[in-house]
């Protein structure tokens, strides 16, 4: 059972991955955590690109009204965030980019700086997720 929990919708717009930065980081404030600024600035890394990615490619075409919903839950020591979005059939992938690419490199940071991550199929859309142990 998590000790804290916030959970926000946001619309599918670029202006919305800044909004989720700042909200990230003043629940994570709020949360009392152990260890450093450091692990705190990675989980808001971690939001931006998975914001980034929802607003950028899970949203349906042509449609309107649709959001991207943020969930940060504190449970222990561990901080878990999943971003979900409106569409099934674009299922995030890790793909290694080339050092000149300027796109296709956002989950290679989220693997690098979470301890899990993964994606769950919704009914409709996807839910991506992640994990990040602090204190260790």
């Amino acid at each position: 059972m998590p000790d804290v929990t916030a959970q926000r919708n946001y619309p599918t717009t670029e202006r919305s991955v800044a909004r989720a930065r700042a909200d990230c980081w003043d629940f994570l404030k709020s949360c009392d955590l152990p260890g450093s600024l450091d692990a705190m600035a990675d989980i808001v890394l971690v939001v931006s690109e998975l914001m980034t990615n929802a607003v950028t490619h899970g949203c349906v075409g042509g449609t309107s009204g649709r959001q991207v919903r943020t969930a940060i839950e504190k449970a222990g020591d561990v901080i878990r965030v999943e971003v979900r979005d409106t569409r099934s059939d674009n299922m995030p992938r890790l793909c290694e980019g080339s050092a000149y690419d300027t796109r296709g490199r956002g989950l290679v940071l989220v693997e690098a700086l979470a301890d899990s991550w993964g994606v769950k199929p919704e009914a409709v859309g996807k839910t991506v997720w992640v994990e990040k142990r602090f204190g260790r």
